[in-house]
């Protein structure tokens, strides 16, 4: 999986597809196993319905399977990663946010709009003859939301440059709308929530340890992703008193 969240260039597409053979049987095993035993989870529950109803065929199973594995992960990491970022880089967000981490909820949901891990969506293909924002479109074109556009829309958030962590009503599109809503979006929230909370807990004066103008983006079109994220834990220091033994 990392060879696909690392496609840059020719190399590492190569090294794709290098890994594509093991990764396929690796997960055929895993559904055969589902089959064979049942079991419980997101693979046991496609397993029923394909039994169920056989509408789809085995390779579109392992294809579905992969498709949930990387949307599952890569993503919902550049958006754990791009908040820490954001947060280390303002102490001030992030002494607000651990006053009270109930906040934390209205938080995720500007961290979604500001970092836009996703930044448009696949090719979506017009059905028939259609004016959308003053353009004329033809049936069979090709377009392409921009998710990260609308997401800064001022006509959709006032101050759309400012990260607002207390922002409400916060209508970004970051998890997509209508039929094409993410289907792991409370997962996303859940996993930012629960590693934010754990890291400022642990650590919470963590700190970038370069300048925050030095953190590299990977150069992949449709992700927002940090190359690296240097940090620095700095501990508060403690004043102990010593204890006499009588």
């Amino acid at each position: 999986m990392n060879r696909v969240t690392r496609l840059t260039g020719m190399v590492s597409f190569l090294g794709l597809i290098a890994g594509i053979g093991p990764m396929k049987r690796y997960l055929e095993g895993r559904l055969q196993t589902a089959r064979d035993t049942g079991g419980e989870g997101l693979i046991a529950e496609l397993v029923r319905v394909e039994k169920e109803g056989e509408r789809i065929s085995e390779q579109e199973m392992v294809a579905m399977v992969f498709l949930l594995l990387g949307a599952g992960s890569e993503t919902t990491t550049h958006l754990i990663s791009g908040s820490v970022y954001e947060l280390t880089r303002a102490p001030a967000l992030r002494d607000w946010l651990e006053e009270d981490w109930s906040r934390a909820n209205l938080a995720i949901e500007e961290f979604l709009r500001f970092v836009s891990p996703v930044q448009f969506t696949k090719p979506r293909f017009v059905r028939k003859d259609i004016e959308l924002g003053g353009v004329r479109l033809k049936k069979g074109d090709k377009i392409m939301a921009m998710l990260a556009a609308a997401n800064m829309d001022p006509d959709a958030n006032p101050r759309p440059e400012k990260l607002d962590l207390a922002r409400r009503p916060n209508r970004h599109l970051s998890f997509g709308t209508g039929i094409h809503f993410c289907l792991g979006h409370q997962l996303a929230r859940i996993e930012t929530k629960c590693a934010l909370e754990a890291l400022f807990k642990r650590w919470p004066h963590l700190e970038l340890a370069v300048p925050p103008d030095s953190i590299r983006w990977r150069r992949r079109p449709g992700l927002r992703a940090i190359e690296k994220l240097p940090v620095a834990i700095h501990f508060t220091r403690m004043t102990a008193t010593p204890l006499h033994h009588r």
